[in-house]
């Protein structure tokens, strides 16, 4: 994927956002973590979510066109997988952004590589890994 065709990808995923959902009293939140960013003011709280005996991602923030679409790509490709798959995904994508180099086992999140070359844009990118991260930690093993 070449970059005008990553950031066409986080832009339609930052005007339409998967995932993005008010928080509910009634969900089963095993780990919610909200992260600002303080260079720019992003804010985002990610929620880990026991539906139906599964693992539900849901998420509500604001902040620029990359932190959340990449909120939106983290829900799009990772709701549904168990907490060591999730794991699994989310370390993969935070070692690709630090090396500069696609892990095979991403899907479209590898679009985020795109900006990895800007230290300060891939604190934007990575900011929903980076919670769902310290959910997963909190909620513990499932």
């Amino acid at each position: 994927m070449n970059a005008v065709e990553a950031a066409d990808l986080i832009r339609l995923h930052a005007r339409h956002p998967v995932g993005r959902v008010a928080e509910d009293a009634s969900e089963d939140v095993l780990g919610r973590v909200e992260l600002l960013t303080p260079t720019c003011g992003d804010r985002l709280a990610l929620r880990v979510v026991r539906v139906d005996g599964g693992l539900s991602l849901r998420w509500t923030g604001r902040g620029c066109e990359l932190s959340q679409g990449s909120a939106s790509m983290l829900v799009e490709e990772l709701d549904g997988l168990d907490a060591e798959e999730l794991a699994g995904r989310v370390g993969a994508l935070l070692t690709s952004m630090s090396l500069r180099v696609a892990d095979p086992v991403l899907g479209d999140e590898a679009a985020l590589l795109a900006v990895a070359a800007n230290p300060v844009r891939s604190v934007c990118a990575t900011l929903a890994w980076r919670a769902l991260r310290d959910a997963l930690a909190q909620a513990g093993p499932s």
